[in-house]
């Protein structure tokens, strides 16, 4: 897969529009539309999108991403795609929607087709839609494909929605919606060694702070390493420390005994086990850890259950 991060000319491409925040299950019948028809016209495929959120011009607030630029090109290229095409927002914020059609997607691409979603717009104050894009079809000789709402059991699946999920700890659908479940990547620091002298060795990492929020709890997770996976245990949130609290993002590994102090790590959110609990008696924290990994083996097999009715995504 082929990256330019400024318009480049691409000539005769099947063209897929979009921010695709978290290349859930909608996006990639987009993608996957843009894919099948460069290879029936045997040609190329290419995405045009951007390396910052509109919005973070447009409404002046900081977005929170559920992929960070990295993890979306990297999930863009296991669809298939040929080119990814990721401009500044700023610099094309000003087109009109017209503009942007002819001076931009017909001049440096001569698009046989253009894929977007059915709410894709486009222009100065999003004067472009689905309709301006089929009309303009005409004049310009390609074809244009919009993809309509993409439904997992009666819901329409949008970033929005799956955001909304995520920030409420809800695992299970925003998963579902996603097509995969939702994770961030950290390196392991070093930390204090505490867990460990309970039994249960813990890897301290880093919450990205470009990505969604989630709230502060104990989750099911499961840990990639080496391109392995292991079940484990998340503490999200603040922990006492003598008189104080500190903030910390910390795993327990189940079945693992490597040290992988300067690695990095996959973190993937399954489901909220509880809220923090804070404990002044070791023997109590070490009862709670080990119901928390009872509940782990009865989750997986909740899980299993549903992924025979195809109900979940099977891991990343």
């Amino acid at each position: 897969m082929h990256i330019f991060d400024e318009l480049t000319y691409i000539n005769n491409t099947s063209l897929a529009l979009g921010f695709f925040d978290g290349l859930h299950s909608g996006h990639k019948v987009v993608l996957n539309n843009a894919v099948h028809l460069a290879k029936k016209n045997n040609t190329t495929s290419t995405v045009i999108t951007f390396k910052n959120h509109p919005q973070t011009l447009l409404a002046n607030y900081k977005t929170e991403y559920i992929l960070n630029n990295d993890e979306k090109l990297r999930m863009l290229e296991k669809t298939g795609i040929d080119n990814v095409v990721m401009l500044d927002f700023e610099d094309i914020s000003n087109i009109s929607a017209k503009d942007y059609i002819e001076k931009v997607l017909v001049k440096y691409f001569s698009p046989i087709a253009i894929s977007t979603g059915f709410n894709h717009c486009f222009g100065f104050n999003k004067d472009g839609n689905s309709k301006l894009l089929q009309e303009q079809s005409k004049t310009y000789g390609y074809k244009y494909y919009e993809i309509p709402p993409f439904v997992v059991n009666g819901e329409i699946v949008s970033c929005t929605v799956i955001k909304n999920k995520i920030h409420l700890a809800d695992f299970f659908n925003a998963n579902k919606l996603l097509g995969y479940n939702y994770f961030f990547e950290s390196r392991v620091e070093h930390g204090e060694r505490i867990a460990g002298k309970l039994g249960f060795p813990s890897a301290n990492i880093i919450y990205p702070d470009d990505k969604i929020s989630v709230p502060f709890g104990v989750y099911f997770v499961r840990t990639e390493y080496m391109n392995k996976k292991y079940n484990g245990i998340l503490n999200h949130g603040y922990i006492q420390r003598n008189n104080s609290k500190v903030f910390k993002t910390e795993v327990h590994i189940l079945d693992f005994d490597k040290n992988i102090y300067g690695e990095n790590i996959k973190i993937s959110f399954i489901a909220k086990i509880r809220n923090q609990i804070n404990f002044n008696n070791a023997d109590k924290l070490k009862e709670q850890i080990n119901r928390d990994i009872a509940f782990i083996e009865i989750y997986k097999h909740f899980l299993n259950e549903e992924r025979k009715n195809k109900n979940v995504p099977d891991g990343n």
